[in-house]
C-alpha cells in the first residue's frame, strides 16, 4: 500500500489481468480503484435502490445479506454501519500497466480528445505537493491524474505490465539435421 494509502484503513491487494475495476473518492478524498463487484455491492449496502448496470433488484436473500453484513457491522463497530465504510480492498494497479478506460464523459472527451473507450498506461507521476503521483496515460499523449477520474469509473486491466506484454515470444530453436 502506498504511504498515501496509509489514511483510507482498508486492506488491499494486486491487481488481476482481465480485472474490472472501478474509481471510488474515498472519504479522505483520495480516488482509488476497487473491484467492480466490491464497488457495486458497496453501493447496493449504501445506497438502496442502487445497483449494478444491467442488474436487476436485490433479492431477498441479497438484501438479508446486506442486513447480516450492517448487523455484524455494527456489533463490531457499535455507532457505525455498513453504508458508513468505503468498499474494499483497494486494488493496487501496477505501474506500467495497460488499462481500457470505459464510459469516459462527454466533457472528458471534448476536453481532452479521448473517445468513449480507450486504453491507457497506468504511471507514477512526480509527487507535488502531496498529491497522489498516480496517471492514467492515453495514447494520444494525454496524462490524467488519478484524481480527475469521476466516482465510479470503471476501467479493465488488459496486462498488468504492459512491457512485459509486448516482448517478443521465445520460440524454441530446432536445429535442421
Amino acid at each position: 500500500m502506498r504511504a498515501d494509502d496509509s489514511s483510507l484503513k482498508v486492506s488491499n491487494r494486486l491487481a488481476l489481468e482481465g480485472e474490472e475495476l472501478v474509481a471510488h473518492k474515498f472519504r479522505s478524498g483520495l480516488i482509488r480503484m476497487v473491484s467492480r463487484s466490491d464497488y457495486f455491492e458497496w453501493r447496493s449496502a449504501s445506497q438502496p435502490g442502487a445497483s449494478q448496470p444491467g442488474a436487476s433488484q436485490a433479492t431477498f436473500g441479497r438484501a438479508f445479506r446486506n442486513f447480516l453484513k450492517a448487523l455484524l457491522n455494527y456489533l463490531i463497530a457499535p455507532g457505525t454501519l455498513l453504508s458508513d465504510r468505503d468498499p474494499s480492498p483497494v486494488v493496487a494497479v501496477p505501474a506500467d500497466a495497460l488499462l481500457r478506460v470505459y464510459g469516459i464523459c462527454a466533457d472528458m472527451q471534448q476536453e481532452y480528445q479521448l473517445n468513449g473507450t480507450e486504453d491507457a498506461l497506468f504511471v507514477e507521476v512526480t509527487r507535488l505537493m502531496g498529491r497522489s503521483r498516480d496517471a492514467l496515460c492515453f495514447g494520444n499523449g494525454v496524462i490524467l491524474p488519478l484524481q480527475a477520474l469521476r466516482e465510479g469509473q470503471e476501467v479493465k486491466v488488459l496486462y498488468r505490465s504492459w512491457s512485459e506484454s509486448m516482448e517478443p515470444a521465445l520460440e524454441p530453436y530446432q536445429l535442421g539435421i
